[in-house]
């Protein structure tokens, strides 16, 4: 049996198992269908709870449960028990566990990987980590994670230049061309707007730098930067330009920055357009060591941040969507290669998340149980499962089979929702059931309810989570600690009461006090008072569902596929295997040091011999017993030469 001296482990974000089998089976994903078919595919990986990113992936490089590494949610609590005042959790300096690669000699690679930034460890080449995408930051210049959903993009978030109303973008002022030569000024066929990119949610304080359009009725659009320059690029309706590279005066000085565009629309008389441009993707900030980002910057694609919240704004439609992820995906897969090929290291963690933002958006717009919907999800699966394949394949080309493990997993799947496009369909709110109950008590201001936290008695709080609104932990507590065992009770009640009036459903599947959690792993001073999970059809996409639950198309199971030196080749196993047990699994088969609060347990079943560790040792003492009895022996020679 080949013994594995590194480790891959390859994260893709919310995938549905289920879709993974079908586009492997089908040929849509061939080197992860090779990787199955030669190795272990875990059929019962089971993600922690609740079913959200940030605590996921932190379990996944830790190996540590969510009460011991403390990320609990996609945000963090705040002073108050009010979602308003909570935070991102995406900060490496939160968690209270070790990760993997901060533990071994050897130098590691961390690309994309969600929490893991400031970068914790000095022995490692690390690309992102303060958010979904490299050159996305959930958290200011300062290092103060953001509130809400908010996200900065380092010189400047995507932007839309159209001349219709469309939410967020940029209206474009057309005008008669002037000013670019005899050619092209005076002409009719001929219009000019001037454009401003840059800016857009930035990182950085940046100056946006002045474009020019000249477009060309019914044929294209150009951008210059001057009147009396060549073209930056020149495109027809429905093409991409090339990958344009221009600097941007920032608070820190200049910045080097590189974006694409694409001509959405050029109506055939040039008085309707629209453009678009990707994020302006740097290589400075977010790259560690120094200099890294140099090295990365002339690779295929770019490091974009694409999501899913342009499709509901309708910038552009799910094709455009899909050509951005695939741009985001390219480039992935280039800088793991390089690094992979070019650099030192025993281990490899990556992350990309394009299956959760699609999910976000095309699950909230079929009906699972409608045939013709489902067809329409499928054909959207085909193009990004197909796309991470070949990001995938990029990476398997760069790496030695022969002496590493590969492992592909996720943090969570995606289930859509039963009756979503019902007239009369109302999300599962958790609010309304304490509200009825007199548990939790609204206010008018300014036009708007809020919650009154003078009356109420419990909050709901994040995705899993209720919180008991208790006077000695809050300045505007009301329930008194003798209380706060029965203010729990009631809770749990009016859960467990709760049936969907239309469905006659029972939502809830477990409401749990706090110290009860501690079977999910979930415990500590920062999860709620009461933790509860749902049923798989409600609610839409993931967070609230339990890690076992299908519903439709859609699965909650975590990804789990096992390739390489000393694995077993063409195995489903049956197994509950948990994102916790990737870290001291892989420890088990490189000899590498443990983190101090791992918690997982070894997957001894992916192993071709699973005792290999225990046949070496005891190989090692008999030789050690050998070489011992043969110097004992000449030590007690009766003669000497």
């Amino acid at each position: 049996m080949n013994e594995a001296k590194k480790a891959v482990v390859i994260g893709i974000d919310a995938p549905i198992t289920k879709s993974i089998l079908r586009c492997a089976k089908e040929g849509k994903m061939p080197n992860v269908k090779k990787l199955i078919e030669n190795g272990v595919w875990g059929k019962n990986c089971l993600v922690p709870h609740p079913t959200i990113t940030p605590p996921n992936w932190t379990a996944i490089a830790t190996g540590s449960w969510t009460g011991t590494h403390q990320i609990i949610c996609f945000h963090s609590p705040g002073k108050s028990p009010l979602f308003e005042e909570a935070h991102q959790a995406f900060s490496s300096k939160e968690i209270k566990a070790e990760y993997i690669w901060e533990v071994i000699k050897e130098q590691s690679i961390i690309l994309n990987y969600p929490t893991s930034w400031p970068p914790r460890a000095k022995n490692i080449i690390q690309i992102g980590g303060a958010g979904l995408h490299v050159n996305d930051w959930r958290m200011n210049k300062n290092g103060e994670l953001l509130h809400l959903w908010y996200q900065l993009n380092h010189l400047s978030d995507r932007q839309l230049f159209t001349t219709e109303e469309k939410p967020f973008a940029e209206p474009i002022k057309l005008k008669k061309a002037t000013g670019w030569g005899e050619n092209v000024s005076g002409k009719n066929d001929y219009l000019e707007a001037e454009i401003y990119l840059g800016g857009r949610n930035s990182f950085l304080e940046v100056k946006p730098n002045r474009y020019f359009l000249l477009i060309k009725k019914g044929g294209s659009v150009s951008l210059y930067k001057d009147k009396k320059s060549h073209p930056l690029f020149t495109i027809k309706e429905g093409e991409w330009s090339e990958k344009i590279w221009d600097r941007f005066e920032t608070e820190k000085g200049e910045r080097e920055g590189a974006f694409i565009a694409k001509l959405l629309k050029l109506s055939e008389n040039g008085e309707h357009i629209s453009l678009y441009f990707t994020g302006i993707a740097q290589f400075e900030e977010g790259f560690y060591p120094a200099g890294i980002g140099e090295e990365l910057k002339n690779l295929s694609g770019l490091p974009i941040r694409v999501m899913e919240e342009v499709l509901w704004w309708e910038w552009y439609d799910i094709d455009t969507y899909l050509e951005e992820v695939e741009i985001e995906n390219t480039w992935l897969g280039e800088a793991a290669n390089y690094l992979l090929k070019n650099k030192e290291w025993k281990l490899f963690f990556m992350h990309a998340h394009c299956p959760d933002h699609t999910y976000h958006y095309i699950f909230n717009k079929i009906d699972p149980e409608k045939k013709e919907d489902i067809e329409w999800v499928q054909k959207i699966e085909d193009s990004f499962y197909s796309s991470l394949d070949r990001m995938i394949g990029k990476i398997i080309e760069a790496i030695n089979l022969e002496e590493t493990i590969v492992i592909i997993t996720s943090d969570h799947g995606a289930t859509p929702t039963e009756g979503r496009m019902d007239k009369d369909f109302e999300y599962f709110n958790v609010g309304k059931i304490l509200r009825e109950k007199g548990l939790l008590v609204f206010k008018e201001e300014n036009g708007e309810e809020k919650i009154d936290l003078t009356k109420s008695k419990a909050i709901p709080f994040l995705s899993v989570y209720v919180n008991v609104n208790l006077k000695s932990r809050y300045k505007s507590g009301i329930v008194k600690d003798k209380d706060y065992d029965k203010v729990r009770e009631e809770i749990i009640n009016a859960l467990y009461d709760y049936t969907d009036k239309k469905t006659g459903k029972k939502p809830i599947v477990f409401a749990l006090k706090k110290e009860n959690a501690r079977i999910l792993g979930l415990y500590g001073d920062l999860v709620g008072d009461v933790v509860y999970g749902i049923r798989p059809e409600f609610s839409g996409e993931h967070g609230r569902q339990i890690t076992t639950g299908e519903y439709s198309i859609g699965s909650m199971k975590g990804l789990f596929i096992c390739y390489g030196a000393g694995i077993k080749k063409g195995i489903e196993l049956e197994r509950t295997i948990w994102l916790v047990d990737i870290v001291p699994t892989i420890c088990y088969a490189l000899d590498l040091p443990v983190p101090s609060t791992c918690e997982g347990a070894i997957i001894y079943q992916i192993f071709e011999d699973p005792d290999f560790k225990r046949k070496k040792i005891e190989t090692l003492k008999r030789n050690y017993e050998r070489v011992k009895n043969a110097l004992q022996g000449y030590k007690h020679l009766t003669h000497s030469y």
